[in-house]
């Protein structure tokens, strides 16, 4: 009787010693650091009190970028044309018409944008956007994709589409990031929020820059044009 409550007394303790080493396992396993790649996105629509064709205007004779840029947490170090195209072959009166505010033309733009990041978490200071913009009469679509990755922010993308909506303008501005992260697999998740919540907070930048940026100038008889840096 005795050998075998001994026996019975060491199964458990065996029994315990395996939980013990496989929760320890698990603890282990979830503590470990994993490379992650956390990917966040955002869109938004909202409407600007200006119609379109003033809105329009502003958005080609002013430089929008380093306002929008600004407010994305970043800031804009420099910015070169690298192609325009102008076709005025649907407007009659194309120069007329670009004083009155009601141009028919067509615009095409590439630039390239240097950036400075102001977050040390991913170990870069610049970053290096190409910005490409199609300007019709009837809408007016920006994309600004980075040129490859700068530190851990592998890639980072915003586009912008604008048009009439009775006499407001209606716009629409996404932003899609992915950051390489290296993380206990424990917080993975919580990285993937983080991420998510500065696209989340990108969005907000550059709505409320947008907004600033069109009250700045719509009250303004004669939108003259701002040479940038070319």
């Amino acid at each position: 009787m005795p050998d075998f409550n001994r026996s019975y007394k060491n199964f458990f303790v065996a029994l315990g010693i395996t939980a013990v080493i496989s929760i320890g396992g698990v603890i282990v396993w979830k503590a470990s650091i994993v490379e992650h790649v956390a990917t966040g996105n955002r869109s938004q629509t909202f409407t600007l009190d200006c119609d379109f064709d003033r809105f329009r205007q502003i958005m080609v004779r002013k430089n929008a970028t380093a306002a929008i840029v600004g407010h994305s947490g970043m800031k804009l170090l420099d910015e070169r044309v690298q192609d325009i195209a102008l076709d005025t072959s649907m407007d009659d009166r194309p120069l007329l018409n670009a004083i009155r505010g009601r141009s028919k033309s067509e615009l095409s733009a590439i630039k390239l944008l240097t950036v400075r990041l102001d977050d040390p978490t991913l170990e870069a200071d610049e970053l290096v956007l190409r910005q490409v913009a199609d300007i019709e009469p009837g809408r007016i679509d920006v994309v600004t994709k980075s040129t490859g990755p700068a530190g851990r922010l592998e890639s980072y993308t915003t586009t912008l589409h604008a048009e009439p909506d009775a006499q407001t303008t209606k716009v629409t501005v996404t932003v899609g990031l992915t950051v390489r992260v290296e993380v206990p697999k424990l917080f993975v998740s919580r990285a993937d929020d983080r991420v998510q919540q500065a696209a989340d907070d990108a969005i907000s930048g550059q709505q409320e820059a947008m907004k600033q940026f069109i009250i700045q100038h719509a009250d303004e008889r004669l939108i003259l044009p701002e040479l940038g840096n070319q």
